[in-house]
């Protein structure tokens, strides 16, 4: 039951993440930590390298589908990687309990960035990829770089809505080019998270990249074949339950 479950979910976790343009970690750290009894700083570590196969699995996707701008995902990268480092470090020296009160708050937050979002998909024209454009959005980044390495945070749910109005990006070439940052910032937090604290899990890894990498085909396709409002509102609701039940089991 454990291996089937955790396939099950690496299929739907994954297919969500590349359908919506979201960091998998989001949803992968509070299932291992509610349903699989990891601690906190197990479940960052092993959902960092969940996170490896999936967006190495959708990068490839969308690489393949020419939907990816390589050089702006290169530097986007090098911007975060100061804030990954930094909140790598921070996780393995903060209590539990703290640590799982702030992943239930960010969920709520990012529950409530949804709901209040605006975002059109429909394709926008004149492209700017000029280095005034990208310092536009750098700070993004370079702030929730943080979060990636402090709680395993996707940095795409923030920075989607940015490449959309200040690169006039459209939505598949934004979540192509912000997956293949998270996929660069995934192997180098995972790697930093072994090091510091070694809390991995080989099994839960192994099962849920199968069905990771699965979901993740999936998923690159249909966003670019389905109106995705009906997911973002499920994953609304499962956000601030989710948010809900970290921050109580945290009190």
């Amino acid at each position: 039951m454990l291996e089937l479950g955790l396939i099950f979910s690496g299929v739907i976790i994954s297919t969500i993440s590349m359908a919506i343009g979201i960091g998998g970690g989001i949803l992968w750290t509070p299932l291992l930590i509610l349903a699989y009894g990891l601690s906190p700083q197990e479940a960052i570590a092993t959902s960092l390298f969940i996170q490896i196969t999936g967006l190495g699995s959708g990068t490839f996707a969308y690489f393949k589908a020419k939907l990816i701008h390589v050089r702006l995902s290169v530097i986007l990268s090098v911007i975060a990687l100061p804030g990954v480092i930094v909140g790598s470090y921070l996780t393995v020296n903060l209590p539990e309990h703290t640590i799982q009160m702030i992943l239930g708050i960010m969920a709520m937050l990012l529950a409530i960035l949804f709901v209040v979002s605006n975002e059109e998909t429909e394709t926008l024209k004149n492209v700017s990829l000029n280095a005034a454009a990208i310092r536009k959005v750098a700070p993004i980044p370079g702030f929730f770089g943080f979060l990636m390495g402090f709680l395993s945070v996707g940095i795409s749910e923030w920075l989607i809505p940015a490449l959309r109005h200040k690169l006039k990006l459209d939505m598949p070439h934004a979540i192509g080019t912000s997956m293949g940052m998270m996929f660069i910032l995934a192997i180098i937090s995972s790697a930093l998270h072994f090091n510091l604290s070694g809390n991995f899990h080989g099994n839960i890894f192994i099962l849920a990249s199968i069905g990771t990498i699965i979901g993740a085909q999936i998923g690159a396709r249909i966003s670019q074949r389905i109106n995705d409002q009906l997911l973002k509102q499920s994953f609304i609701y499962l956000m601030t339950l989710i948010g809900i039940h970290l921050i109580f089991q945290a009190i």
